[in-house]
């Protein structure tokens, strides 16, 4: 009877052993049967060019699970036989910046990625992206009419970026039209220094100097005003009114060729000017061996 009892017994244990480990057998089939999903796909560049040997790390955030890969030379990567649920990512090459982020992988599917890696920015490229914000900013203010602040704004853009052109010429421009023509000089001069082929530098500068030779001429200081006009010219030959002072000064000064070449040159760019009749008589009047200077003035 006790033995009978006993076989019993053990049965019985043998009989509820099985409904706990049934169930945990049918789980791990299950999961056999769903991780079937699949990612593949290409890491690149900005340029699209492939970046090989970038390591990617998949997390399964439900069970904790780690997967790794890597890219090949093509850029390519590769799991297989995962589990469906959602995801956490990161991506991770030296000299990019690291990607992360989460998604969701639906069973028995195939999910295709294309990934794009920015380079890591340096400080130089940090300050260049900065000095750009500040240039587009200089020139959203300008056109807003809000000279001082705009030139602020291009002044801190040459602070970062000292190579800035564009932004040196926008100081100068600005400048200019505040008749700040020292501060506008000086701005212009670094502008044509570090693009000498951009021309609107050298208009402006040659105006300036245009300028700066009318008051030196009422001031009486014709020889400081023709060299102040020889700058000019050599930024600009053809500016008109830098020609007919040229003609002016050199015709002062009994240089008769080097009067008739920019007077000529005077003619030629303004026909129309209210000073072209003069020029013509000046010029008439440097035939004349016993040409008086004093009727040029």
């Amino acid at each position: 009877m006790n033995l009978s009892y006993s076989i019993k017994c053990f049965l019985l244990f043998i009989l509820i052993a099985g409904i706990f480990l049934l169930p945990r057998a049918t789980s791990a089939q299950e999961m056999e049967q769903v991780a079937r999903s699949k990612i593949e796909g290409t890491i690149q560049d900005t340029n699209k060019e492939p970046i090989p040997e970038v390591k990617i790390g998949l997390k399964h955030i439900e069970t904790g699970l780690t997967f790794k890969s890597e890219s090949n030379k093509k850029g390519e990567f590769l799991f297989s036989s995962l589990p469906p649920g959602k995801y956490s990512f990161l991506i991770e090459k030296a000299g990019y910046q690291n990607k992360a982020g989460e998604f969701e992988l639906l069973p028995n599917t195939l999910k295709k990625l294309q990934i794009f890696l920015d380079k890591e920015e340096t400080p130089e490229h940090k300050q260049e992206r900065e000095a750009i914000s500040f240039f587009d900013e200089g020139a959203k203010l300008a056109g807003e009419n809000k000279l001082d602040q705009a030139i602020q704004a291009f002044q801190k853009a040459v602070e970062l970026k000292p190579d800035f052109a564009e932004a040196y010429l926008n100081i100068g421009i600005l400048c200019f039209q505040q008749q700040k023509d020292d501060e506008a000089e000086k701005a212009l001069l670094k502008a044509n220094e570090l693009k000498p082929d951009e021309p609107k530098a050298k208009q402006i500068l040659a105006d300036i100097y245009y300028e700066k030779s009318k008051t030196l001429i009422q001031s009486e200081k014709t020889d400081e005003a023709l060299e102040k006009l020889k700058q000019a010219y050599s930024l600009n030959s053809n500016h008109a009114y830098v020609n007919y002072l040229l003609g002016i000064l050199y015709t002062n000064k009994e240089m008769k060729e080097e009067a008739r070449i920019h007077l000529e040159i005077f003619l030629k760019l303004d026909p129309k000017s209210p000073l072209a009749e003069k020029a013509k008589q000046i010029l008439e009047s440097l035939k004349n061996k016993f040409y008086n200077p004093n009727t040029a003035r």
